[in-house]
């Protein structure tokens, strides 16, 4: 997949050069590209076309990639690394950056549409409708406008939770079904699928939660301790890390479970390990943050 992010924008030549360079940028930093291997995996098991199945793996990749350019600028979370790196809006400046994000979200939604196009007028349109509640003001969009809300003061782990299902899970939820709909998955298939991504995307997002609040910035590739600065939903804020801990392991365990109840054998379903979240925090990190809490 890594070949197919990097050159699915197309040529640069007679693009502005301020845009140009802030697009390369990108395109160089793809991050671990697990949502478009998984999402081009379950389409070719699910009998997608190559071509089909590819398009539309990397048009999901391009939509988080230009998701994060837009959660870094100062008007969001305002971080100054991503990936290791500085962050795009910090090398090009703002409004270059937000160009550079809407090419992406342009391009994405392209190549998304030409991955379902050749589907059945029905599961077309039911793919249409998936794309549209998991990306819109009720899915990934909706769920950066709750989580901008300003948290600062009480917040419960449901209200945390409910926020990391719009703004995490919904992509993730768009990587595994979308293929599914497109293809000859059945309906059993793509509730199951569906179920696994929710939670995987929720143990992603604790996982994010606990990386903010104990790991340090070289560590974590981003900008650290957003969440308490910004007033933003965390579980750590909400619940406090031994509970936030048991969370994220709850979930990794309820998702080992729901993942073993897809049809066929395990082995057909061996992509789907890229999508469990490893603990994130060593055992010296949580001891070392359990104990300055505690004095």
């Amino acid at each position: 997949m890594l070949g197919t992010f990097s050159n699915g924008m197309g040529r640069f030549e007679r693009v502005e050069p301020r845009l140009a360079a802030a697009m390369q940028d990108l395109l160089a930093r793809p991050g671990s590209l697990v949502r478009a291997t998984v999402a081009y995996t379950v389409g070719i098991e699910m009998g997608v076309m190559e071509e089909a199945a590819r398009a539309l793996a990397c048009g999901i990749e391009y939509l988080h990639t230009a998701s994060l350019v837009f959660d870094d600028l100062p008007a969001m979370d305002d971080a100054r690394t991503r990936r290791g790196a500085a962050c795009i809006h910090v090398v090009h400046g703002e409004s270059v950056a937000i160009l550079a994000a809407l090419a992406m979200v342009n391009r994405g939604y392209a190549l998304i549409w030409q991955g379902i196009r050749h589907a059945s007028p029905q599961r077309r349109a039911q793919a249409g409708e998936w794309v549209d509640g998991r990306l819109g003001i009720g899915g990934v969009i909706g769920g950066q406008a709750f989580d901008l809300r300003g948290w600062r003061g009480e917040q419960s782990a449901a209200e945390v939770s409910e926020v990391a299902a719009r703004k995490t899970a919904d992509l993730l939820r768009l990587a595994l079904v979308l293929p599914a709909i497109i293809g000859r998955g059945g309906n059993r298939e793509i509730q199951i699928l569906d179920r696994l991504a929710l939670l995987r995307g929720l143990a992603y997002q604790a996982a994010d939660d606990l990386k903010d609040a104990i790991s340090p910035e070289e560590d974590s590739g981003k900008t650290s301790g957003r969440d308490e600065a910004l007033g933003r939903p965390s579980l750590v804020i909400a619940e406090g890390l031994p509970a936030a801990l048991r969370r994220f392991q709850r979930l990794n365990e309820m998702g080992d479970r729901v993942q073993s109840r897809l049809p066929g054998p395990a082995e057909r379903w061996l992509m789907l390990g890229g999508l469990k979240v490893s603990m994130p925090v060593s055992p010296a990190a949580v001891n070392s943050a359990m104990f300055s809490a505690a004095i």
